[in-house]
């Protein structure tokens, strides 16, 4: 089974349709000092969502768009998801921060995520790979929405390589949708694959929410995909 990743939630009730949908993990941005203010989540709500994601056994993944690892800090214990997803355009998690991360909430996965622009993104995958949990390879960098959220596809030929090379479980991330996930899915043979502008509808302001139908559609081909690679 390949994990279906769904980004970024705002809504409880878009986040209830998200995980009938298919969804494996669901993803959003809580209060914090980095990213679009529109896609920035309340904590009381963050809890309301995370809530019903483990009582449906669904992953919760908080995403730091903020580049200052103190805050990142205060906010894990405070939300306790499963999974903290450093995607920030100007910090990258060490050693000594997945340490620290253990110490104040203890169980919190840690996923770094690795920007796909060439080969070197091989090798900082696998020196992430020694100490996160996870990595997630996407595309494109910008100072609003860190790595990432540019719905472009990049070389899988590199995502590839890091899944076979890092030893750690990849999401794979960037541009993918309904029409590519099954293609990325046989190619590379991820452990998970990540959905946000392609299963996404967009408005002015910068706020989105998701297409429910594209994400029912992204996870029947991504499931569909997974059973024929075995």
């Amino acid at each position: 089974m390949v994990k279906k990743q769904l980004y970024s939630l705002i809504g409880y009730e878009e986040s209830v349709k998200t995980m009938e949908a298919g969804a494996d993990h669901i993803g959003l941005v809580p209060m914090q000092n980095g990213g679009v203010p529109a896609h920035r989540v309340p904590l009381e709500r963050v809890h309301r969502i995370f809530d019903e994601c483990h009582r449906r056994g669904v992953v919760t993944v908080a995403i730091m768009l903020t580049n200052d690892p103190e805050e990142m800090l205060d906010l894990a214990p405070k939300v306790k998801p499963d999974i903290l997803h450093i995607a920030g355009d100007g910090y990258a998690a060490d050693e000594d921060f997945a340490r620290r991360l253990q110490q104040v909430a203890p169980g919190t996965k840690l996923m770094q995520a690795v920007l796909v622009d060439d080969e070197s993104a091989v090798e900082r995958a696998k020196r992430y790979a020694r100490y996160c949990d996870f990595i997630l390879t996407d595309s494109g960098l910008a100072p609003d929405t860190g790595i990432g959220a540019s719905g472009q596809t990049h070389d899988w030929s590199i995502d590839a390589r890091i899944v076979k090379e890092c030893g750690k479980p990849v999401i794979m991330a960037g541009g993918l949708g309904p029409d590519n996930v099954a293609d990325a899915i046989r190619q590379c043979h991820p452990y998970g694959v990540d959905s946000l502008t392609k299963t996404s509808i967009k408005y002015e302001g910068g706020r989105m929410e998701k297409d429910i139908e594209k994400v029912r559609e992204f996870c029947r081909n991504a499931d569909a995909a997974a059973a024929e690679i075995g």
